[in-house]
């Protein structure tokens, strides 16, 4: 009997240029049994390239990456017409922000100063549907 149970893992992708970000979403989100961090990206190019490689399930992904935007990351997500759940998660929760990247194709929009947590509560709530 195969007891390998990685089939059933929520595959996650870190788009963010902030490697004390990314290591944080790796310490919370890695606590979650059915989720797996797949890749890390700071920037849009190798971002695209991972989610497609890995197939990711989920992206994660700043506003503000090393060299362009997280609006980039969604366009071209959309563009493509790829199955993957965005959430951002940006210090730039204004308003604009927000009816820009929804209308981008983002799935979820968080302040990283004060919806942190909800990262995790989504990731949970999808790792469980």
């Amino acid at each position: 009997m195969d007891t390998n149970t990685s089939h059933s893992l929520l595959k996650v992708y870190l788009v963010e240029d902030s490697g004390i970000i990314r290591q944080r979403l790796h310490r919370l989100l890695g606590a979650i049994e059915q989720v797996q961090i797949v890749g890390e990206a700071e920037d849009a190019e190798p971002a695209l390239l991972g989610i497609f490689e890995t197939q990711a399930d989920v992206a994660i992904i700043d506003m503000q990456l090393a060299h362009s935007s997280g609006l980039a990351v969604l366009r071209e997500l959309a563009h493509r017409d790829v199955t993957v759940v965005s959430i951002i998660l940006t210090n730039y929760a204004t308003p604009e922000f927000k009816r820009e990247c929804l209308a981008a194709g983002a799935h979820y929009f968080f302040d990283k100063t004060s919806e942190f947590d909800l990262v995790k509560q989504t990731i949970q709530h999808i790792a469980a549907a």
